[in-house]
């Protein structure tokens, strides 16, 4: 704990014998000082690259410069507006009901306070019939506003929350349709920043759209029946009321301006510490293995701080608009003055005066709804611009709208003249590539690391297209298939195994997860994967819970659950990307004997370093600087080869 706190008072410290990660975490320990609290700049690059972001004005910026600031403003709240207006109308009725419940609480109200105003007078009479009568009839009206108050909110939270339910969907939905590179980097956007837009920001959108349904409406039938009832009581009073609220309402609006970039400087820091997170706790092993707990303690304090102040100035800045908003009690306080001075002088008596303090109290409510609600708007704009930023990136791999079904596969497939790079400025992973896979055939894929092996099974899933040439899969090109149709036919075994939370059975049968998992094509293909003895073996069999990414489980079972989960589909075709990598000799052997008796029913891709693994293929190619050579199994036993071994081509 010392180290640790020396580490926070001297940045020096923690930087010798923990190097930061510019693209992480900002070069210098934030410390909680006053100092630092004016500090909001880093040197280093931020960890996520904001969609849309937007310039800060200068300090002392041109008329014409604050003029473009407010058009970029109105422009921006329009934009936000049109984005949620579709999922809002799809919510019309709870929207209904619930301002049709508002118009019962308003109406209840005008009673309450008209009968408020007449109780006083029955006071000063003493009267105890009219007491009696008129608190009565008090109570009721005013448990007519308490109900219908409840339905409103109640049913426009409803509202709210079900267009958020649709929006997160849809969100996620294009998420799942983006190309692969999307994910792998080239989108600058990380993964948990995506799982935090789409959970927390939904929410932040959420508390939003109900402050924005719940004052439009309401907040407008009450502001007008209470000033309605004012002018009827008095229209020089009323007028002096009214004077404060130009003020407020300028007040409120350049606050809600100054609350929308400070919300969208705490949405992009909690974003960084998001994926921090995201990045670190999956790797726990290997940071308890590197003795760096201290280190991504260090690490983490730095960006929970930095997140600390901007929630810090973010909460500053909610909490002073209500505060501003409250001058306009001042306003009742003179209008109250004034009112004394005209009762004193007979003008009107104590149950007009009486009625009109309590109409201007309710009057007053709705401008506050109205402020705190602008202020929600402005905090949940930038949560729905990050939120749709998601949707509106387009996906780099389309599907054409006249793509053909594949009923059934062959597995014929062939490259021509296919040429690929990651990005417009690296170089080609693929050049011009040709290769001929016929149907039913085993082909071994070796060379050295980054070569184009997986690259070459992610172009036959289509996961990317191309540069130039084309695949075809039985002689149609996969640009004119259905991606659905495509995966469906194509097995993936990959040397990253993903196995999700869930039973044994639920990953071997994940195809069916959604309809009804074939329990006996489970078992057999957890047999032919040679992972049936193993799961027998666990406390409930097929039934058993793996635990988060399979953390139950071994690497080597589960990578032959992997394998059992790709005999189940029943693809025609089946890549094997170091299928093998994470199995013992044993298990291996047993693998490459059902993957033997697979080979003569489906056409099978295999990448892999292990000779044995090798050398079950019909054919052997080797993928160097993006071309193709094949080689005769003789080739890899002798002296150049062994070679190529030591250079790690072939392990």
């Amino acid at each position: 704990m010392a180290l640790l706190l020396q580490l926070q008072l001297n940045p020096s410290l923690s930087r010798l014998p923990f190097p930061p990660r510019p693209a992480i975490v900002p070069p210098k320990s934030l410390q909680l000082s006053p100092n630092l609290l004016q500090t909001r700049k880093f040197s280093s690059k931020p960890l996520l690259k904001p969609l849309n972001s937007s310039r800060l004005p200068p300090l002392y910026a041109s008329a014409a410069a604050a003029d473009e600031e407010e058009k970029d403003s109105a422009s921006r709240t329009l934009r936000a507006f049109s984005l949620i207006k579709p999922y809002l109308l799809s919510q019309w009725k709870f929207i209904l009901l619930g301002w049709l419940c508002s118009l019962v609480s308003v109406a209840s109200l005008c009673q309450v306070v008209s009968r408020f105003g007449n109780l006083s007078s029955c006071v000063g009479s003493a009267d105890a019939t009219k007491l009696i009568t008129g608190g009565s009839a008090l109570g009721v009206f005013f448990m007519f506003k308490l109900a219908a108050t409840y339905l409103q909110q109640s049913m426009l939270w409803k509202a709210a929350l079900n267009a958020v339910a649709d929006i997160r969907g849809d969100v996620f939905r294009g998420v799942l349709g983006r190309e692969l590179g999307f994910f792998e980097g080239g989108s600058g956007v990380s993964s948990g920043d995506i799982a935090h837009r789409i959970t927390s920001e939904a929410e932040d959108v959420a508390d939003t759209l109900y402050a924005l349904l719940n004052t439009v409406v309401p907040g407008a039938l009450q502001l007008s029946a209470m000033a309605t009832q004012m002018l009827v009581i008095s229209p020089a009073l009323s007028a002096i009321s009214a004077m404060v609220i130009p003020g407020t309402s300028l007040a409120i609006a350049y606050l809600g301006e100054r609350t929308r970039k400070i919300s969208k400087e705490a949405h992009l820091s909690v974003a960084n510490l998001s994926a921090y997170l995201n990045e670190v706790l999956p790797a726990i092993l290997f940071v308890k293995a590197n003795n760096a707990e201290l280190s991504e303690n260090v690490r983490f304090q730095r960006l929970a701080n930095a997140d600390l102040l901007a929630h810090l100035k973010k909460k500053k800045m909610k909490a002073l608009t209500p505060q501003i908003i409250q001058i306009i009690y001042f306003g009742g306080l003179f209008t109250l003055c004034v009112g004394s001075l005209v009762v004193s002088r007979g003008s009107f008596d104590s149950r007009s005066i009486v009625s009109f303090m309590t109409s201007l109290v309710f009057l007053v409510e709705p401008i506050q709804d109205v402020g705190k609600a602008f202020n929600e708007w402005k905090q949940g704009e930038p949560a729905i611009e990050r939120l749709f930023d998601l949707s509106n990136l387009k996906s780099k791999v389309i599907e054409k709208q006249d793509a053909i079904e594949l009923e059934t596969v062959k597995g014929d497939v062939k490259f021509y003249d296919v040429s690929f790079r990651y990005g417009d400025e690296r170089p080609l992973v693929l050049n011009k590539l040709n290769l001929h896979i016929q149907a039913g055939e085993t082909v071994a894929l070796i060379g050295p690391s980054g070569g184009g092996k997986t690259t070459l099974a992610k172009l036959l899933l289509r996961l990317y297209d191309p540069l130039s040439g084309g695949i075809l899969l039985d002689n149609k090109n996969i640009q004119n298939v259905h991606l659905e149709s495509l995966r469906r036919h194509v097995g993936l075994v990959s040397q990253d195994v993903t196995i999700f939370s869930g039973t044994v059975a639920e990953n071997i049968g994940y195809k069916d997860l959604t309809t009804k998992i074939d329990m006996e094509k489970v078992q057999m293909a957890a047999r032919d994967a040679n992972a049936d003895e193993f799961i027998r073996m666990l406390p409930k069999g097929y039934e058993t819970d793996v635990g988060p990414r399979g953390s139950s489980l071994s690497g080597g079972q589960k990578q032959r659950l992997a394998i059992a989960r790709a005999i189940y589909q029943d693809a025609s075709i089946l890549i094997l990307d170091e299928a093998t990598s994470a199995l013992d000799s044993k298990s291996e052997l047993l693998v490459r004997q059902a993957l033997e008796k697979l080979t003569k029913n489906h056409t099978v891709l295999v990448i892999a370093h292990r000779l044995e693994t090798v050398l079950m293929a019909n054919r052997i190619l080797l993928l160097a600087n993006g071309e193709l050579q094949e080689l005769s199994r003789s080739s890899l036993l002798n002296e150049r080869v062994a070679n190529m071994a030591s250079n790690e081509i072939v392990i």
